[in-house]
């Protein structure tokens, strides 16, 4: 090599930070970045583009290739490769995002529509109460004024049956109420359509004797679901990420308890956690894609039970093969295992579920 480039090489600054380089590698290792003089290509320009503006880099691709392979990303994280996949935090909040937008997108609008459409019609019998209020205030007058025509009453018995009376119906709820001699009871509530879409909330609990902090919370809440009801559907879902946050301490716990003698710390069961949830909202999501209509040529002959099976069969799958590579336990204690976990799942979802409904409700 000429003596005038060796001698470039070894007087090389970083251009950002004017740190020394030395005369291999393509990082600046005081300031990280890249080694250029300057001269950019169109390709690079591009590349930075797209992770800088787009976030989006091969390491997202590497990522969910390697979440296909159960464990895998579990094991490459705790061997201390991590600049190569996202974070299992990070990686979890992407695919949980994608996940819930998608139901969001594609079948909560339905269910709001429906919460939507049995609102509206609470709200027109609370209205036909007004209005059976002022048809019978008028066939008084009329029947005053043409006592003597024969037939009237007849005929105005035949028009109030055109209509249904609203103002006796009611909707019968239970709520929880405190009581300093005998404690928490639960006490029914059968107020009127026509109450609970019209009356102001302080005449509410006056009319129906709804006492103390805890039961106008849960009775209130209970009148504006009925009020605001679509709206509900939406903000339930914003919760149910946060829901299933808080299941990944409870699962990694039981990991804990499983694995004890394995002598693994409480992070490693809960990472693991969050790259199995990651896979099975990477799945769900597709599964849920393929059913749309627009989408029924690529899914083929599949019906939507059959992609559904496919999807939840693939995530069992992947969850006994993940405890088995990762835990590197034999076949038979694998099994046992993970039929313990899947068992106490369905009963931390459905905990974790009705909670999060309750308090949702209860904030809403």
């Amino acid at each position: 090599m000429p003596m005038k480039d060796l001698k470039a090489q070894r007087s090389r600054y970083c251009p950002n930070c004017h740190y020394p380089l030395t005369s291999f590698g393509t990082f600046c290792s005081n300031c990280s970045q890249k080694y250029t003089t300057g001269k950019v290509p169109v390709w690079e320009l591009m590349s930075d583009f797209m992770e800088s503006v787009l976030n989006i880099d091969s390491k997202i691709f590497r990522t969910i290739g390697a979440l296909f392979i159960p464990g895998k990303l579990s094991i490459e994280y705790f061997k201390g490769r991590h600049k190569r996949y996202f974070s299992p935090l990070r990686i979890f909040f992407v695919m949980a995002v994608v996940h819930f937008s998608v139901l969001s997108f594609v079948g909560f609008d339905t269910i709001e529509k429906q919460v939507v459409s049995q609102n509206e019609s609470t709200r027109r019998r609370a209205y036909l109460a007004d209005f059976r209020d002022q048809l019978d205030s008028n066939r008084m007058k009329i029947e005053a004024a043409y006592a003597r025509q024969p037939g009237l009453t007849k005929a105005l018995d035949s028009l109030e049956n055109l209509f249904e009376d609203s103002r006796v119906d009611s909707f019968g709820f239970g709520y929880l109420h405190y009581d300093a001699a005998s404690g928490f009871i639960l006490k029914q509530l059968k107020p009127t359509w026509r109450d609970i879409m019209e009356m102001p909330e302080q005449e509410f609990f006056d009319k129906y004797e709804v006492s103390g902090f805890l039961s106008r919370l849960e009775v209130g809440q209970m009148v504006k679901l009925n009020r605001q009801g679509g709206n509900f559907t939406r903000f339930a879902l914003e919760k149910l990420i946060w829901m299933v946050v808080f299941m990944m301490p409870a699962l990694a716990s039981l990991l804990k308890l499983l694995y004890i003698r394995r002598k693994r710390y409480f992070v490693e069961h809960l990472v693991f956690s969050f790259h199995y949830h990651a896979f099975s909202f990477l799945i769900v999501t597709i599964a849920v894609l393929l059913m749309q209509p627009k989408l029924e040529e690529i899914s083929g002959i599949f019906t939507d039970e059959v992609l559904l099976a496919i999807s939840f069969g693939g995530i069992l799958l992947y969850m006994f093969m993940a405890m088995k590579r990762f835990y590197r336990q034999g076949w038979i204690k694998t099994f046992f295992k993970y039929s313990f976990i899947n068992f106490s799942y369905i009963f931390i979802f459905a905990l974790f579920l009705v909670l999060t409904l309750v308090v949702s409700a209860l904030v809403f």
